[in-house]
């Protein structure tokens, strides 16, 4: 089983045509380690993706030396596993400084399975509904109400 967060944006109807609410996997990304510049801008994380960038240029240029050479590939593997980490944690502190709020973190084998027991859990509740007791902050609940965009907080809902 996976850990889904279910994020809702604060207004009814979200600027730009962004969705009301997301459902971000939390854990490793695949796509963010094998590609990590590609994935960053695919999800507007253009600060991230500008390190990684410099990170990868860095690298290249230290490569570039016969004496540093061998290091090149495990370099790089290690920034990919860095952004594969920490992928999903910027994406959702970047959807936190566009308006989007912590609603619930769910735990489901899919998506779309996480959304249904998301919407089972709150239906008949408002939107202005306190969070429920099992979200105490020993499960990662107050970490994740601190902007994380570049980095997670030591115990954020990315662990």
């Amino acid at each position: 089983m996976a850990r889904y967060v279910i994020l809702r944006h604060e207004d009814a109807t979200p600027p730009g045509g962004r969705p009301a609410v997301l459902t971000i996997r939390d854990g490793f990304s695949l796509l963010a380690f094998l590609f990590p510049l590609f994935w960053l801008l695919w999800y507007r994380l253009w600060i991230a993706a500008l390190a990684v960038l410099a990170a990868s240029v860095a690298l290249a240029l230290v490569a570039r030396d016969p004496q540093w050479a061998l290091l090149g590939l495990p370099l790089n593997l290690l920034l990919g596993a860095f952004v594969g980490l920490e992928a999903q944690g910027w994406r959702i502190g970047a959807a936190r400084l566009r308006g989007y709020r912590l609603a619930d973190i769910v735990d489901a084998d899919t998506r779309e399975e996480a959304e249904l027991r998301f919407v089972a859990l709150n239906a008949g509740t408002s939107r202005a509904a306190p969070l429920k007791a099992d979200m105490a902050p020993g499960r990662g609940l107050a970490a994740a109400e601190t902007p994380d965009f570049l980095f997670a907080a030591p115990g954020g809902v990315n662990r």
